[in-house]
């Protein structure tokens, strides 16, 4: 028994465990794999920390050499500029496009593509009223020279506005095409670039139709009818028995039209007729109601007839003595629902527009009291054709519509 001491197989001796200078090598190595690492992260993280600072020198060095390449005359910044005024582009019932063409001039010998490289604001104005505008960031530039085209849509419900300044100017228009374009470079430059035309400047389509029309009714327009039917004071006031018979009528020598007051809603035309009395009785001095028609592409664009027409005596007594002649003018008021449905047609059919004008008077018969129209049968009708350049190349503005002349003298 006593030769099984500890350090025996019964004692549970050394030889089943470890050796603890073993356990001691062990964590030795392990602590020195820890420093390594720290020392390790440590530099990495140092070199890190300057990471912001060398890029930021980088890119300043860079942006050094490119002004001084610059100033040397070696790059340049780009110029840029309009082509022209601008083009239409597609055009349906709902909308009409325009389309701004910018060209640009980058004379280094590679693009330039420093973030928003081009930047391009650009309007389209009619009568000083906004038609159309946009912006466009992010245009590249390469090498050389280069266009970029720019799009965007009519404002539609700024078109009743213009028609307003269309009007009280006389039937003018004036396009202004603006654009501010930035490069943006090291050292930004900025383009301004207006265009502008005026064009109908010697002709006003429109009111010249109505006015054709309106010299259209010129002519005579009487009737016999037995003194038996007039009243005992018309008979007295012409000197006539009842056995006579009377002549009852006008005759219109002359008719033209001007514009009245327009708004966004509405357009007022004034009809004036130069109205000589054939007759033996006087007869009134203003026209009972009046139909009035304007189709512009064959869109009704204006239209006053029946209860519906506004119509006023301004400048004519209340009757017209036989053998007098006046002037009598009055004023028809009308929508202007249809200017933007009108303006889209006129644009795609290239910028031309066919003008149908039509003008009916009613007038009454002072002795029976019927109505007495003007023409007798239909309205008179003029049709003619206008054609501008807001934005067509090398194309003129024209009209056929020719207003009658306006007479003069008593």
């Amino acid at each position: 028994m006593s030769e099984d001491g500890p350090g025996g197989a019964g004692g549970g001796g050394s030889a089943g465990g470890t050796d603890p200078d073993d356990l001691s090598d062990a964590a030795t190595v392990t602590d020195s794999e820890l420093t390594t690492v720290a020392r390790t992260r440590a530099r990495l993280g140092a070199l890190v920390s300057t990471w912001p600072r060398r890029i930021a020198t980088g890119l300043g060095a860079l942006v050094g050499l490119f002004v001084l390449l610059y100033l040397l005359g070696i790059v340049g910044a780009p110029a840029a500029g309009l082509v022209d005024r601008g083009d239409w582009g597609e055009v349906t019932d709902e909308r009409t496009e325009v389309v701004t063409t910018v060209w640009v001039d980058n004379p280094n010998p590679v693009g330039v593509s420093l973030g928003d490289t081009v930047t391009a604001d650009y309007d389209i104005s009619l009568n000083d009223v906004l038609l159309a505008a946009g912006t466009k960031s992010n245009i590249t530039v390469p090498r050389g020279n280069s266009t970029e085209q720019l799009r965007t849509d009519v404002l539609n419900d700024h078109l009743a506005d213009w028609w307003v300044r269309y009007v009280r100017a006389n039937e003018t228009v004036t396009v202004d095409a603006n654009a501010t374009l930035r490069v943006n470079t090291p050292i930004p430059v900025t383009y301004d670039v207006r265009r502008n035309r005026t064009m109908l400047t010697e002709s006003t389509p429109v009111i010249d139709s109505l006015s054709a029309s309106a010299n259209r009714t010129s002519g005579t327009y009487t009737r016999s009818v037995g003194a038996s039917q007039a009243s005992d004071s018309i008979l007295e006031d012409a000197g006539l028995s009842e056995a006579s018979t009377l002549t009852v009528g006008y005759e219109i020598e002359r008719g033209w039209a001007t514009w009245g007051n327009v708004t966004a809603d509405r357009t007022t035309v004034v009809f004036h007729l130069r109205v000589h009395n054939p007759g033996d009785v006087p007869v009134p001095g203003s026209p009972e109601g009046i139909g009035v028609g304007i189709d512009l592409n064959d869109i009704p664009t204006f239209e006053a007839d029946g209860g519906s027409l506004s119509a006023r005596n301004t400048e004519s007594p209340l009757l017209i003595q036989p053998n007098e002649t006046r002037e009598v003018a009055f004023a028809v008021t009308m929508d202007n629902d249809r200017v933007d449905e009108w303006f889209t047609s006129h644009v795609r059919n290239g910028e031309r527009t066919t003008v149908e004008s039509r003008v009916q008077l009613v007038l009454a018969n002072p002795v029976t009291g019927d109505a007495l129209r003007i023409p007798r049968d239909s309205t008179t009708v003029y049709d003619c054709s206008f054609r501008t350049a807001i934005l067509i190349d090398d194309a003129n503005t024209t009209s056929d519509c020719e207003p009658p002349s306006v007479p003069s003298g008593p």
